[in-house]
């Protein structure tokens, strides 16, 4: 794959992942107000359902994403010594995994009590 390609590839998914968190955003906001949410049963009960706790972890995906571009570019560009790139890399990379995981693991702790 060409620099080029590279780049282009970059451009696309922070555009599709900004998409994406507006409509999960604009979606999420509708909901909340329609159906009112008051206290930690309402939103249990909202997060315990299979549609909104896959949309939520598609959305916690999207973030992580997005935020991994945006980083990874502005590190590439600004910072020129190649072992404190890595190091922030290194730390970016483990900061996002371990939130991905942390909001798959609530997540999926919602599905299952609901279920129960």
């Amino acid at each position: 794959m060409s620099r080029a390609a590279q780049g282009l590839s970059a451009w696309l998914l922070q555009r599709l992942t900004a998409v994406y968190l507006a409509l999960y955003l604009l979606a999420m906001g509708l909901v909340l107000a329609v159906q009112g949410i008051s206290g930690y049963a309402d939103w249990h009960g909202l997060f315990a359902q299979s549609w909104t706790g896959v949309l939520t972890a598609m959305f916690a995906m999207a973030v992580v994403v997005h935020v991994w571009v945006g980083m990874r570019d502005v590190l590439i560009d600004y910072v020129h010594a190649v072992w404190l790139r890595l190091l922030l890399l290194s730390t970016f990379a483990l900061v996002l995994t371990g939130s991905l995981l942390w909001v798959v693991r609530a997540l999926a702790l919602a599905a299952l009590q609901g279920a129960a």
